[in-house]
């Protein structure tokens, strides 16, 4: 292949992992609010600092960000009393109306999460990413870490797997243009899935529990953090 198309091709998997990144990043950021009151909730959605809003059962789970790094929730208790149609109902009388998204229960096998993104307009640059690094994944001759199958059940049942191939196929990321030599025992179907349904459970607790720390420090000290 000639070098200008290997660096387009370099420069097009750095740009799609930015992108993953980024939404997995305020992914994760709504999976730990921090907890405020239904009158906090109000007083921020009459001031129009409401921008998406996440809602679930009865009693409610009322989840709302001010902004991609700034979430808050109202924390779910046999004493609210806030339904999901008053909430429509104050939603509705807003303007610009916040986006509104009814929370799914984490899935069993693939969440979609790219296409979930909390941010307006996010699911098309971060779902289109998502399905780009799939369609690469796909046309790669040959994978260095695991065949397709592998790959598969990455993308999809573990959830992070397009950030990885971008960072790992065909070859490490940071080694630029360098040949790399395939893995000593890369992956089949079989233990792509297992590992597929272990990073779909550990992943996003560690990532909640490393970012809460550090993310809860930040907005400490960055200016105008609710």
């Amino acid at each position: 292949m000639r070098l200008p198309y290997r660096l387009a091709g370099l420069w097009l998997r750095v740009l799609l992992l930015v992108v993953l990144l980024w939404g997995a990043l305020v992914s994760v950021l709504g999976a730990i609010p921090r907890d405020h009151t239904l009158a906090d909730f109000h007083t921020a959605l009459r001031a129009g600092q409401v921008t998406y809003v996440i809602y679930s059962g009865t009693p409610m789970d009322l989840r709302w960000s001010t902004g991609p790094l700034f979430w808050h929730r109202v924390e779910r208790g046999p004493d609210m009393a806030y339904t999901p149609r008053e909430l429509m109902r104050d939603l509705d009388a807003t303007v610009p109306r916040p986006e509104a998204r009814l929370r799914q229960p984490r899935g069993a096998y693939f969440s979609g999460w790219p296409f979930h993104v909390p941010v307006r307009g996010a699911a098309w640059p971060v779902g289109g990413a998502w399905i780009a690094a799939l369609f690469i994944m796909l046309g790669t001759a040959r994978p260095r870490v695991g065949n397709r199958w592998a790959w598969f059940w990455l993308f999809t049942v573990g959830e992070v797997g397009a950030m990885l191939f971008l960072l790992l196929e065909p070859r490490s990321l940071w080694r630029g243009l360098e040949p790399q030599e395939p893995a000593l025992n890369p992956m089949g179907g079989g233990r792509g899935c297992v590992l597929a349904l272990c990073l779909s459970l550990l992943a996003p607790v560690l990532a909640s529990i490393g970012l809460s720390f550090v993310i809860r420090a930040l907005l400490e000290v960055l200016p105008g953090a609710p």
